[in-house]
């Protein structure tokens, strides 16, 4: 299931309808929130922040956000995956830090 907004007041209906992966936006949401809900029971499609980090933050806080997510979201299990919308205005060097932020974390628990 692919929501965009804040989806916090559906999270239980969510999982009692039988959702197994679901897709929603990091930041909106909050990522310690979509760990307590999420982790564990259904497999998080995670939409990285394209409002605020990744256009006007600097690399190391791309890195920083990247980092923070897979520490806290993901499992040695899985259940973890990320997804990036490019939009025009994302300045290159932010763009090569998402990127390298994902290689880098991949394999987290490897």
């Amino acid at each position: 299931m692919h929501s965009d907004g804040d989806i916090r007041d559906l999270a239980d209906d969510l999982i009692d309808s039988g959702v197994e992966v679901i897709n929603l936006q990091d930041l909106v949401n909050g990522i310690d929130w979509i760990a307590n809900r999420f982790k564990g029971k259904i497999c998080v499609e995670l939409d990285i922040d394209r409002q605020r980090i990744t256009p006007y933050g600097t690399p190391a806080d791309i890195d920083d956000l990247i980092r923070k997510e897979v520490s806290t979201l993901a499992t040695p299990q899985g259940g973890l995956c990320m997804i990036y919308g490019l939009y025009p205005g994302v300045p290159l060097k932010n763009v090569a830090a998402l990127m390298d932020a994902m290689e880098r974390y991949m394999f987290y628990y490897s």
